[in-house]
C-alpha cells in the first residue's frame, strides 16, 4: 500500500520530487547503519524479539501518519519504517533478524526453494495491499491527500495483527550455544580457517551488491511518481498496475523455487536477471502507459522474484550461528547504495531526465548479474554437496 499511495500522498502534501526522494533515501540510510549491529547482536540473543520490535515500531510510525500531516513527524516516521521503499513486506532493518529466523529452521539445500516461496507470498501481499489502494481511492467523500492516508490505518491494524501472529511462533533451535563451548587448539584452527572462508565469500557478495542496490535504488521506490509525471496517470491506474506487478512476482517467485531446486540457486538467478536487464531497457523507450506497464510488470517479476534465492545463498554462505551476520552484510551493501538511489532519481526526474535512470538502472545491473554467475557458482556446488551444513 504504502509504495503506491507514499510519494503521491506526499506530492499532494506540496513535498518536491527532491525531497521525497530524500525521505526514502534517509529511510535506506537507517536501515544500513541498524542492520549490521541488528543482525549480530541476534546471532547472540535471539532473533524473535527484534522481530517484534519491527511489527511495534512499524504500528508507531504508522499512527503519526494517522495524527498529523507535520513534515518534520512524517518524515521522521516514513525514516524509521521503511514506508515506501518497496521492500516486498521485509521487516528491514530487522530482516537480517528475520531471514536467519527463518534459516535456523531449514536445510540449506531447501533454502532456495523456501526462501522463494515465502518471497512470493510477500509479493501477493503487496499485490493486494495495491487492491486496497485502488479501491479507498474510488469516492468523493475525502480529499485526496486524505484518501491516502487511510493507507496509515490500514497498516496500524496489521501491523498488530501481525505482532499477535509472531508471539505464537517459537523461537529457533539455540545452534549458536554449541558455538560457545571451549575448543581445543586443533579445533579452533579449523574454525579459524572456515570462518576466514565465509568471511572472503560475504565481502565477494557485497562487492558486486553495490552494482544492484544502486540500481534498484534508481528505479524502485520512485516509480509510482515516475508514472504519474510521465503518464499523467491516477493512484488508480498506478495501484492496479503495481498489483498486478506485485502478483506477477509472487508466480514467478513460485517458478523461482522450482527452478532453483532443479538447476541450482545461482544460475537461475543469473538468468532471470539478464533478461529483466533487457526489459528495463525498454521502459523508458514507449509513450503508451499500457505497453509501458506490461513490461515494467514483466521486467520486475523477473528481477524480483529471484530475491528469495538471493537471500538463501547469503544465510547459506556461513555456518548457522553466523548467519545473522552474513545476512547484515548482504543488507548492507544492497541498502547503502540502495539509499542513494530515490535521492539521485528524484533530481534527475527534477531535470526532466526521465529516462536516464533506467539506462544507467539496466548496465549495472548487467554487470551484477555478469559477476554473481561467475563467482558463485562454485559456492553453489558446495551447497549441494553438503545440504545438511549450514
Amino acid at each position: 500500500m504504502m509504495v503506491v499511495v507514499l510519494a503521491l500522498y506526499l506530492d499532494a502534501l506540496g513535498w518536491s520530487a527532491v525531497t521525497i526522494g530524500a525521505v526514502l533515501a534517509a529511510g535506506g540510510l537507517l536501515g544500513v547503519f541498524l542492520a549490521p549491529l541488528i543482525g549480530v547482536i541476534s546471532d547472540r540473543k535471539g532473533r524473535k524479539p527484534f522481530i517484534l520490535i519491527s511489527e511495534l515500531l512499524t504500528a508507531g510510525c504508522a499512527l503519526i501518519g494517522i495524527m498529523t500531516t507535520n513534515p518534520i513527524l512524517l518524515f521522521i516516521a516514513i525514516t524509521f519504517s521503511g514506508f515506501g521503499k518497496a521492500d516486498a513486506g521485509s521487516a528491514s532493518p530487522f530482516a537480517p533478524a528475520e531471514q536467519a529466523w527463518l534459516a535456523a529452521f531449514i536445510k540449506p539445500s531447501e533454502r532456495g526453494k523456501i526462501y522463494s516461496l515465502n518471497n512470493a507470498l510477500s509479493f501477493f501481499g503487496m499485490a493486494t495491499g495495491a487492491v486496497l489502494v485502488g479501491t479507498m481511492s474510488i469516492g468523493e467523500f475525502a480529499p485526496q491527500a486524505s484518501t491516502y492516508q487511510l493507507a496509515f490505518y490500514v497498516t496500524f491494524a496489521l501491523s498488530l495483527v501481525t505482532t499477535s501472529i509472531i508471539l505464537t511462533i517459537s523461537s529457533e533451535t539455540e545452534t549458536r550455544v554449541i558455538q560457545k563451548q571451549p575448543l581445543d587448539k586443533q579445533h579452533r584452527i579449523k574454525d579459524q580457517k572456515i570462518t576466514k572462508e565465509e568471511n572472503t565469500a560475504i565481502l565477494k557478495l557485497a562487492g558486486i551488491n553495490v552494482l544492484n542496490g544502486i540500481a534498484i535504488g534508481l528505479t524502485g521506490p520512485m516509480m509510482a511518481y515516475w508514472f504519474s509525471v510521465k503518464f499523467g496517470v491516477s493512484s488508480v491506474q498506478i495501484g492496479s498496475t503495481l498489483a498486478l506487478t506485485f502478483f506477477a512476482t509472487g508466480m514467478t517467485s513460485i517458478f523461482q523455487a522450482r527452478i532453483s531446486h532443479k538447476h541450482g540457486t545461482v544460475h537461475s538467478i543469473v538468468m532471470v536477471r539478464f533478461m529483466a536487464c533487457l526489459l528495463l531497457v525498454l521502459m523508458p523507450l514507449f509513450s503508451s502507459y499500457a505497453l509501458v506497464s506490461i513490461i515494467y510488470i514483466l521486467r520486475t517479476a523477473l528481477n524480483r522474484g529471484s530475491q528469495g534465492a538471493q537471500q538463501a545463498l547469503s544465510v547459506s554462505l556461513t555456518r548457522g550461528h553466523r548467519s545473522g551476520f552474513a545476512s547484515s552484510i548482504n543488507l548492507l551493501s544492497m541498502r547503502l547504495p540502495m539509499s542513494i538511489g530515490p535521492y539521485i532519481a528524484g533530481y534527475l526526474f527534477g531535470l526532466g531526465a526521465l529516462a536516464v535512470p533506467f539506462y544507467i538502472a539496466a548496465g549495472l545491473q548487467g554487470s551484477f548479474a555478469y559477476f554473481y554467475g561467475r563467482i558463485f557458482s562454485a559456492y553453489e556446488a558446495k551447497m549441494k554437496l553438503n545440504p545438511s551444513s549450514g
